[in-house]
């Protein structure tokens, strides 16, 4: 079984490292267990558990439910109030998105408050503003939430397809900065999930997985 695992460098020649478990196979805070599911992970985890030394805690997060609340299908709002943050979507903190999406949603109120809106009027550009940004956070939480074994559905229209190019990408961003770069752009909220469809970066992966 391979271990779902997250590592991004930090200053200090330093490693940060998350893993993810559900239902009866959540990590726990021991170290050496943390090592052990780590050397189940991809290869740079692997490797990282095999050449460098823990200098820290292992810290331990539980999140019950991912959660959306559309606004904008609403029939009435009171006027001069917005709604931002995990009011308006809570996603599985595991793919590190709750800041990236909290900045983005400031950024949607900022440009609906440029456009000098009514108080007295229900802010719904706003709300059609940052549910584009929902959107894809939210698109990119659930596609992972549902590859989870333990996971039963229901699977949108194409999802098995869909998953089978995402894997192909995720594993040829592992071997080529390209592929690295456009993937990480979307996973960073950079760019929309559309990106990783082009044309382009899917015949690339395709090359760079064809000559390992």
């Amino acid at each position: 079984m391979t271990e779902p695992g997250a590592l991004a460098a930090v200053e200090g020649d330093r490693w940060s490292v998350v893993l993810a478990g559900y239902a009866d196979h959540r990590p726990g805070p021991d170290p050496e267990e943390f090592l052990r599911r780590m050397r189940r992970c991809v290869a740079p985890l692997r490797t990282v558990a095999d050449t460098s030394s823990m200098i820290g805690d292992v810290k331990t997060y539980r999140f019950v439910e991912s959660r959306r609340r559309v606004h904008s299908r609403l029939s009435r709002f009171p006027g001069g109030l917005v709604v931002v943050g995990d009011a308006l979507a809570s996603v599985n903190p595991v793919y590190g998105q709750g800041l990236t999406l909290a900045a983005l949603a400031a950024n949607a109120l900022g440009a609906h408050l440029r456009s000098a809106p009514s108080p007295r009027d229900p802010a719904w550009n706003y709300f059609r503003l940052v549910e584009a940004v929902v959107d894809a956070a939210w698109q990119l939480s659930t596609a992972a939430d549902l590859a989870q074994p333990h996971v039963t559905g229901p699977y949108p229209r194409g999802y098995r397809v869909q998953k089978w190019v995402a894997d192909k990408l995720t594993e040829a961003s592992v071997i080529d900065p390209v592929v690295n770069a456009a993937y990480m752009s979307v996973v960073n909220m950079q760019q929309s999930p559309k990106a990783l469809s082009d044309l382009g970066l899917l015949v690339r992966a395709t090359r760079v997985l064809a000559g390992r």
